[in-house]
């Protein structure tokens, strides 16, 4: 493998897509699980069983992943793709290979597809936020990656090794967006790292508060610069930021220790009206896939509503689906839009 100190600007670029793609390919895969719960879209998120408070809490983290990778590539003068996630279990987790050794024996025979929350699902999930143990990584005897931690520790050296002569500039940086301030430090107040973009330090933080928070920690506690604030008291409720002191990986781990406890599921048993519902879902995950790609390239720094009004159909959308007994298919998702 190429030691990332040595990139050139074209290999920065094909790793930093690398990484939108993953962290857009885990956003559906959580949904669906989540959705699968009975009932769930009739609850609050303040009387969402812990199971869904946990996965809520990793969704809306990777949201704000999309969001400092995007901002990290705008930086460094790049314009990222938002491609459509497939889950095929032939394939794997995309870029990331965890070699068998590493694997603990509860997670091992995951397979990567789409289904309900179960034992299976969290094995999968459980994968895919892996922790790799902090060591020296000798590049030129690796031939792939073998966690997200690993990707993200490539992306560090390379965006070190390329800042200088990349960064577009001050003025030039008007697409960077922050939906997630109320992760910045507050004037040096508050413990936080800054979700916009516009120096090596602030990018580096960036990608450590994704490994941090659960691309492959190696620690049972996230820092607190990477924790979301607490909620005061008097302020609502917000499971996004649900034991934000946990990273990705043992909240998905403690799921799968208990997973006789999860909460009821929908069965799979199939409605007359499954088809038309999935296809209701395939337009308004198009719709919203198109809404992000567009408005993380408009000089913004905030999402219009209308992307905030898909986003949060999207939960409703899968229960409907789970609830007609299908599994969400979001191969047709793909389809529809390759056809468009």
């Amino acid at each position: 493998m190429k030691h990332p100190a040595n990139w050139n600007k074209s290999d920065l670029h094909q790793h930093l897509q690398h990484a939108v793609d993953l962290e857009l390919w885990t956003i559906p895969l959580y949904l669906t699980s989540l959705y699968s719960i009975r009932d769930l879209t009739k609850l609050k998120h303040v009387e969402f069983p812990e199971a869904a408070k946990l996965i809520f809490s990793v969704v809306i983290q990777e949201m704000l992943h999309v969001e400092l990778v995007c901002n990290v590539c705008h930086a460094l003068g790049y314009n990222p793709k938002f491609k459509f996630p497939s889950y095929d279990v032939t394939k794997g987790i995309p870029f990331i290979h965890p070699p068998a050794h590493a694997i603990p024996d509860e997670v091992k025979g995951y397979e990567v597809r789409i289904q309900e929350l179960n034992k299976e699902s969290l094995k999968l999930f459980c994968a895919i936020e892996l922790p790799h143990p902090k060591k020296e990584i000798i590049w030129e005897k690796e031939s792939r990656y073998n966690s997200i931690a690993e990707l993200y520790e490539a992306i560090k050296v390379g965006i070190k090794a390329l800042w200088d002569s990349n960064y577009v500039g001050d003025e030039k940086n008007t697409r960077q967006k922050n939906n997630f301030s109320e992760y910045n430090n507050q004037h040096g107040k508050k413990h936080g790292f800054s979700v916009v973009i516009n120096s090596l330090e602030s990018a580096l933080k960036a990608i450590e508060a994704i490994i941090e928070q659960g691309e492959g920690a190696d620690s049972r506690h996230v820092p607190s610069d990477f924790q979301p604030h607490a909620v005061q008291e008097g302020q609502e409720f917000d499971s996004a930021w649900y034991k934000g002191n946990l990273s990705h990986y043992q909240k998905f781990r403690i799921l799968l220790h208990s997973h006789h406890k999860l909460p009821h599921v929908y069965n799979e048993m199939l409605t007359e009206n499954a088809a038309s519902v999935n296809q209701k879902l395939s337009q308004l995950f198009h719709y919203f896939w198109q809404l992000m790609e567009e408005n993380f390239h408009q000089e913004s720094d905030d999402m219009p509503e209308p992307f905030w009004n898909a986003m949060f159909a999207l939960g409703p959308s899968i229960a409907e689906v789970w609830q007609n007994g299908m599994v969400p298919d979001f191969a047709a998702i793909h389809t529809t839009v390759s056809n468009s």
